[in-house]
């Protein structure tokens, strides 16, 4: 019980200090201002683009990824497919600062992963 205590509070704190330092994106308009038709990568290479018409590209673990996102109230809702497998959707809360994007599975309360967001031309 402690330990799931303690890990309730690390994810409350950690969840906090991206609200203090990060700028949430909370707005379809706001997430094609800054996100959308741009390349966003992991840090082990992997690759996303959330395309403006709503589809997914990109790649992950040499597998490629394919499928759809739309704007539900203040967060981006996808579903996405590794090599043609369902992996099924999911509404995350996004974060960003300069060129770090953090997103938050689960309406902000699931794990967290962050990607570097490229140009639309997929340089920096």
């Amino acid at each position: 019980m402690r330990a799931l205590i303690l890990a309730s509070l690390a994810v409350l704190w950690t969840s906090q200090a991206l609200a203090l330092d990060f700028t949430r994106i909370a707005s379809e308009r706001s997430f094609r201002e800054h996100v959308a038709n741009r390349t966003l990568v992991d840090e082990f290479g992997g690759t996303l683009l959330f395309a403006g018409n709503g589809g997914i590209g990109g790649t992950r673990d040499a597998m490629a990824v394919s499928g759809g996102w739309v704007w539900v109230e203040d967060s981006l809702c996808r579903r996405i497919r590794l090599d043609g497998i369902d992996t099924g959707a999911d509404c995350q809360h996004l974060w960003i600062k300069g060129d770090q994007l953090v997103v938050q599975a689960r309406r902000g309360a699931g794990s967290e992963s962050v990607w570097t967001v490229k140009g639309r031309d997929g340089r920096r």
